[in-house]
């Protein structure tokens, strides 16, 4: 998907890039400021993609966004933007780019703590349905808007 305006490209990752994703990854979740514990290690990043399709939003050279999606239940387990690109459609473009490749419905987890991402979130239809608790807190579990007919 490209955004002419912006020339923002989501494609799929390789595998040279995943260490500039973790990067990514991590500054995001520090500046979130409702994340519990350190950087990731490469390590466990890996195993927390292991199986998932992986997709970066390319602004020329630079990877300012991710999102990475479980298949079998077209469930985004993270969706990331660097914090220098944050409000600027990298978000959405990465959600609309998911939901055209996977369809609906899709669904996520999103941390109780996390309000800008849940505001996001719910300004693309999204639904909260629910929640638990985890590593990080509580945390909902939200659902897109049924597909479109």
């Amino acid at each position: 998907m490209t955004c002419p305006d912006r020339h923002l490209v989501i494609r799929p990752a390789g595998p040279c890039e995943l260490d500039a994703v973790l990067a990514l990854y991590n500054v995001s979740r520090a500046t979130a400021g409702c994340f519990r514990g350190g950087d990731a290690t490469r390590a466990e990043f890996l195993g927390s993609i292991d199986g998932e399709d992986v997709h970066v939003a390319m602004l020329g050279e630079d990877i300012v966004g991710f999102a990475s999606v479980w298949v079998p239940e077209r469930f985004i387990h993270h969706l990331y933007v660097s914090p220098a690109h944050q409000r600027a459609g990298v978000g959405s473009a990465l959600l609309r780019a998911c939901e055209a490749r996977y369809g609906r419905p899709m669904s996520l987890k999103c941390v109780t703590r996390n309000v800008r991402a849940r505001c996001f979130y719910a300004q693309h239809g999204w639904r909260c349905e629910g929640g638990g608790v985890g590593e990080d807190g509580p945390w909902e579990h939200w659902h897109s808007p049924p597909p479109r007919r």
